[in-house]
């Protein structure tokens, strides 16, 4: 196994044409032999996918991170005895890409299939249980007049018709089947296709309470690409020991460096005379071209290598590349995220196991409510509270300057909810995500698309410019980020082989 290496120390620096279903589904499989050098800015998953696909054909692959731990937004975090983790909660049957790797890591058994899962959507005038993964089921949503339940029916089974011709990992592959989905938000889409309450009770809640969006800042483009891959279906996954499992086990076979904090990507001139001998003379074409990349750490160390692959938020990619080409800056100036808050409240009394939702108009800032018990095996020695703010509760912390204490918008409704509660917390975490999910905005697709077209034309064979890779790049899922570094990982092995 390759170490885990720390440069530096500096724990507050930033982390960094066919369907594109097809060119994902072939991704999987790399050429062998491929010679030559790669950085990778970013050990999230997407960055450690590539890293490790590129590793394996071949290359001498080095995966710099800012932060101390690896996984990124699929990780595990712990602050005294509460644990949580730092972004993705649950893993989708469906990610091809995922599920590879998985089995060439024979991580199998740290999948628990979690069945049927559903959450009580509790407003004042009642309660209902909304269903996540779409059934039959479904139908019972109380507030649906008959004629949604009908269009409902319809809906599910063109829905499920389309499974084969989208790719619930890539967004995009919805456009093919209907190029509008990129230009209609969300909303408008679930509304003509089923109806005004359908949205309110079923679609809106499960989107604000589980992706802290409102419907109608996005386009339908996950909707599209995501709900014919779940209709019929009852199982998602958690992992076995925590989210972060998969990205340890990859970063222990790779030469990854914690606290390797990124300010700059340059492509450079290679004087050096091809035919030394070297690994630069011999990877083939980049030094012979006289090209190459400058990276350079915060603490003065300049690394050099023949590609790179930029694998943090879109949003933060911007600010690391030097000379970015146009096509490359107006795609980064036009990423957007989400902001996510959790505060985390441990309790010294044992609660029962519930997941309530809040619809939008009510009056709570909590839009997922969680009771966890206890569970010492599993590394949670507390109870757990988990509570989440509702979008527009995470505007007003922002506002009011307050994303470091959220508890001071929730303690008095948390009060209401539990007695004594003050007597039983025993600790408070905040958890703050400035980047939590990218904002998929009506016409994002399309752009993305173009993007993608402009990274894998073979005219960027010669000048081989900064590969990029991430959910923000494919769909906002940890399978869509990590399809998105396999599909990264196979546009440098092209180039390393011309």
């Amino acid at each position: 196994m390759k170490a885990i290496q720390t440069l530096g120390s500096d724990p507050s620096a930033t982390r960094p044409s066919a369907p594109a279903h097809q060119h994902a589904s072939r991704a999987g499989t790399v050429p062998r032999g491929a010679r030559g050098s790669a950085i990778v800015v970013g050990a999230g998953i997407t960055g450690l996918t590539a890293a490790y696909r590129l590793d394996r054909a071949g290359l001498r692959v080095t995966v710099l991170e800012a932060n101390e731990v690896v996984g990124g937004r699929m990780g595990d975090r712990r602050v005294g005895d509460i644990a949580f983790n730092s972004g993705a909660r649950l893993v989708y049957p469906f990610g091809r890409a995922f599920n590879r790797l998985i089995a060439d890591l024979a991580l199998q058994d740290m999948l628990i299939p979690l069945r049927h899962l559903t959450a009580q959507c509790v407003s004042a005038g009642g309660s209902h249980t909304i269903e996540l993964m779409p059934s039959v089921r479904s139908l019972g949503t109380p507030g649906l007049p008959l004629l949604e339940r009908v269009a409902l029916v319809g809906h599910a089974l063109r829905m499920r018709a389309q499974r084969s011709r989208v790719d619930p990992d890539w967004a995009m592959s919805a456009m093919a089947v209907d190029p509008a989905a990129d230009l209609q938000t969300l909303a408008q889409y679930v509304r003509d296709a089923i109806g005004p309450q359908a949205l309110s009770n079923m679609v809106e809640p499960v989107f604000r309470s589980t992706r802290s969006f409102n419907p109608e800042t996005l386009s339908a483009l996950f909707y599209r690409s995501t709900v014919p891959h779940l209709i019929g279906e009852d199982t998602v996954y958690t992992l076995r020991g925590g989210m972060g499992g998969v990205c340890q086990a990859l970063a222990a076979q790779l030469d990854v460096r914690t606290n390797a904090a990124v300010i700059s990507i340059e492509a450079v001139q290679d004087l050096s005379a091809p035919g030394r001998g070297d690994a630069t003379a011999a990877s083939g074409g980049a030094s012979a071209r006289g090209q190459r990349f400058a990276v350079t750490l915060r603490d003065g160390t300049v690394l050099s290598a023949d590609h790179v692959v930029c694998a943090t938020e879109g949003s933060l990619a911007g600010a690391l590349i030097c000379n970015p080409q146009r096509e490359e800056r107006e795609m980064l100036e036009a990423v957007r995220y989400n902001t996510l808050g959790v505060v985390h409240y441990g309790f010294s009394k044992p609660l029962a196991p519930l997941m309530q939702f809040a619809p939008r108009g009510s009056p709570s800032r909590i839009s997922t409510f969680q009771q966890l018990p206890a569970s010492p095996a599993g590394g949670r020695p507390l109870t757990q509270i988990y509570c989440q703010l509702t979008p527009e509760a995470a505007y007003e912390a922002e506002r009011r300057g307050l994303t470091g204490n959220l508890d001071v918008l929730l303690r008095d409704e948390l009060r209401a909810r539990i007695p004594d509660f003050d007597r039983h917390v025993s600790a408070v975490v905040t958890q703050w995500i400035p980047r939590k999910l990218p904002v998929f905005a009506p016409g994002y697709g399309a752009r993305l698309q173009a993007f993608w077209r402009w990274q894998e034309d073979p005219a960027r064979n010669v000048a081989r410019p900064v590969v990029y890779c991430g959910d923000w790049t494919s769909q906002a899922l940890l399978t869509g980020a990590c399809a998105s570094g396999e599909r990264a990982a196979q546009i440098v092995l092209t180039r390393a082989q011309n």
